[in-house]
């Protein structure tokens, strides 16, 4: 999954005029968020702080080998995830515990899936494993490499490569203060909006350009409804051999 790049301009001072008043000005002085850091350290902050959640959401769009996917993932540091995916080759639901890890997609997901497999093979397959939970061992290979999309750890490392970016507005995010940090690139803007009250979390993340993306994060620390489910819609992997 690719996720909005990183800043990485230099951090710039700008200064407020009396004609454009405080809400129009660049809060990069002594009187703005976060006054003895630069938006690079403050972007920094924004993921350390992220990774000290103990559970968070994260959705939006995000581009991956150049197809966009939409995504809302609830995910935990104790391994527990539930969330959905959904692109041009399908969607499928993904929900992770401890023991398990199961796995329900629609027919257009398999298909792109088993494109090389003999038709009539794969029509069998489809028949059987579409609009059913998939249930694997979470230690099976094949589960581990779903399971990436519960990896907080994985799903931030795009973040963590900040050498600069530049102070701006004060903004809102769903109701919280936040500060935006923004970047030039040669394939147009990225922005971090970053919360200036309580844990400096970063709240957005959004890019322009050939690939755009925005990805929200919230619902920190809240549990994560991981249940298991059962009944005649649950497929065990293996069962099928």
């Amino acid at each position: 999954m690719r996720t909005p790049n990183r800043p990485i301009a230099t951090a710039a001072a700008l200064t407020c005029t009396a004609v454009l008043g405080l809400t129009g000005c660049s809060l990069l002085g002594p009187s703005g968020p976060f006054p003895d850091l630069t938006g690079s350290q403050v972007a920094d902050k924004s993921v350390t702080a992220l990774r000290g959640a103990t559970s968070l959401t994260i959705s939006g769009n995000v581009w991956d080998e150049g197809k966009q996917m939409k995504l809302d993932m609830a995910v935990s540091k104790s391994g527990d995830c539930k969330g959905a995916i959904s692109s041009q080759d399908g969607s499928f639901e993904l929900i992770r515990n401890a023991q398990f890890v199961y796995v329900k997609a629609d027919e257009p997901f398999y298909r792109a899936q088993l494109k090389d497999m003999p038709k009539e093979q794969a029509d069998e397959a489809i028949k059987m494993l579409a609009g059913h939970w998939l249930k694997s061992k979470a230690d099976d290979p094949d589960s581990k490499e779903m399971s990436t999309l519960c990896d907080l750890d994985e799903l931030l490392k795009e973040f963590e490569d900040s050498k600069g970016a530049q102070k701006g507005k004060v903004a809102t995010v769903d109701g919280r203060e936040a500060l935006t940090l923004t970047t030039k690139t040669t394939d147009g803007t990225e922005t971090l909006l970053v919360a200036t009250k309580g844990e400096p979390y970063l709240l957005k993340a959004t890019n322009t350009g050939k690939e755009p993306g925005e990805i929200s994060f919230s619902k920190f620390n809240e549990p994560v409804q991981a249940d298991a489910p059962t009944g005649k819609d649950v497929i065990d992997a293996d069962s099928l051999g």
